[in-house]
């Protein structure tokens, strides 16, 4: 049987000094960081279900405001009229998903458990606010083309 060396089994470290202030400060912002973000995505689901909903009726008052009284629209032009608020809907539908709160159990006393669950979380919120961001994008464009369709139609 081979004897070990006392020196293998030792660790060595060259140098030991303390965090810099530079460092430390990094540090400090990344601990924020990734205290925050669940927070700051739910935060941001929130704000955008109100400009979702909002949206709605900002829209119809605009489209109200450039059609002429006695309007009358194909059908063609009804549903692309309607496609910006069933967008602005399923957008805000999508942020209202994204604002649930976390639902995953998980032991505080097993810190993988615990990295598991903050993944998880964060890429369900991110993929929600992907979608909704999408979803709204799509129903503000197509309500600005729809306004100015309208205006340029109607105006002429």
């Amino acid at each position: 049987m081979k004897q070990k060396n006392k020196a293998e089994d030792r660790l060595e470290i060259e140098s030991v000094r303390p965090l810099s202030p530079h460092n430390e400060a990094l540090y400090e912002v990344g601990k924020e960081m990734l205290k925050s973000s669940i927070r700051t995505a739910r935060d941001f689901c929130k704000f955008m279900i109100t400009v979702c909903t909002g949206s709605i009726p900002t829209y119809l008052g605009l489209l109200k405001l450039v059609l002429p009284t006695k309007a009358s629209l194909s059908q063609a032009e009804l549903i692309i009229s309607y496609a910006p608020p069933f967008l602005f809907l399923v957008s805000a539908v999508v942020f209202i998903f994204g604002y649930f709160p976390q639902s995953d159990y998980f032991s505080l006393d097993i810190i993988d458990e615990i990295k598991i669950a903050y993944e998880e979380t964060v890429k369900k919120r991110r993929i929600f606010i992907i979608l909704g961001t999408n979803f709204f994008s799509i129903g503000t464009f197509f309500a600005i083309l729809n306004i100015l369709i309208h205006i340029i139609k109607y105006r002429s």
